[in-house]
């Protein structure tokens, strides 16, 4: 990427899917830092530490999956997996609102600093999207979405991996 860069084929670069320890290794090797990382984030699984380490590196975070991917494929889906758009606390905001629960996820990132990137095809969720940038969410808003976190992926990365391949989904995320 650094080479495309320099050669102008394109004006920025980044990643996506790292983890801190895999942005700080990066960040100890490369000689242009990423500006962004892309990441799956919504209220289910904020990334708190993440965020406050790209934060603190300059690094921009963009949320994909932003209200919840309900259409991923069903092999990525677990049975079980909620439905983001239905929660009770977001579809309670919004009502408060009078605005619809994506506005409300949406409002939620862009006050946090973060960029989305919801799918949408319809012109009118497209006008809806935008919108959503006008919502000022009051804190008590913001603390009852952010009492959310549950570290719940909705994407789990497990498409990813591959019989005799050098991940699993410990090792892609991370985790403990």
């Amino acid at each position: 990427m650094e080479a495309a860069l320099e050669a102008g084929l394109t004006r920025h670069i980044g990643v996506s899917n790292f983890s801190s320890r895999k942005l700080h290794d990066l960040l100890d090797h490369c000689r242009i830092r990423p500006e962004v990382n892309q990441v799956e984030l919504h209220p289910l699984l904020q990334q708190v530490s993440l965020w406050t380490d790209c934060t603190a590196e300059g690094i921009h975070i963009t949320a994909y999956s932003p209200l919840g991917s309900l259409d991923r494929p069903a092999v990525v889906k677990a049975p079980d997996a909620p439905v983001l758009l239905e929660h009770p606390v977001i579809c309670a905001i919004a009502a408060e609102r009078g605005c619809t629960p994506a506005q409300v996820l949406l409002a939620w990132h862009v006050q946090r600093g973060i960029s989305t990137i919801p799918k949408s095809v319809t012109p009118a969720r497209l006008r809806e999207n935008l919108a959503a940038a006008a919502i000022e969410l009051s804190p008590d808003e913001r603390a009852r979405i952010e009492a959310l976190d549950q570290n719940i992926r909705l994407v789990d990365g497990s498409f990813w991996l591959m019989d005799g391949g050098p991940w699993t989904l410990q090792t892609l995320w991370d985790a403990p």
